[in-house]
């Protein structure tokens, strides 16, 4: 296109300078997302009971959210004729703060042992 051999050679450098802070800017965004992603809730464990004998369906369930290194939290949704009652238990490395139910433990078990 009778551009000489010095501009074609720095249209490569400038095109290889552009390169390298677009590989730049990608590397500081997926280590962003990397940092970003440990903290998110990423496993999970749900069981559904019945919270009472005369009570069926299945109305009630303990969850548990956790990030990648086990922290997170337990909710616990109890049902009954009068109403619901909610109640959440901070988990901190795969520990309750608190004593579990049997289904608070399954489902702890389920979050703890989920791939992430």
């Amino acid at each position: 296109d009778g551009a000489t051999m010095e501009e074609v050679i720095i249209k490569r450098f400038a095109e290889v300078d552009e390169l390298k802070e677009n590989d730049k800017q990608q590397s500081e965004g997926i280590q962003y997302l990397q940092e970003k992603f440990i903290i998110t809730y990423q496993k999970m464990g749900m069981v559904k009971y019945d919270a009472y004998r005369e009570m069926g369906g299945q109305l009630s369930f303990a969850l548990t959210m956790l990030d990648q290194q086990d922290n997170g939290f337990l909710l616990n949704s109890v049902h009954n004729r009068d109403g619901n009652y909610c109640y959440v238990k901070e988990i901190v490395n795969g520990v309750a703060d608190v004593n579990l139910s049997e289904e608070e433990e399954k489902s702890l078990f389920m979050a703890i042992h989920k791939e992430a």
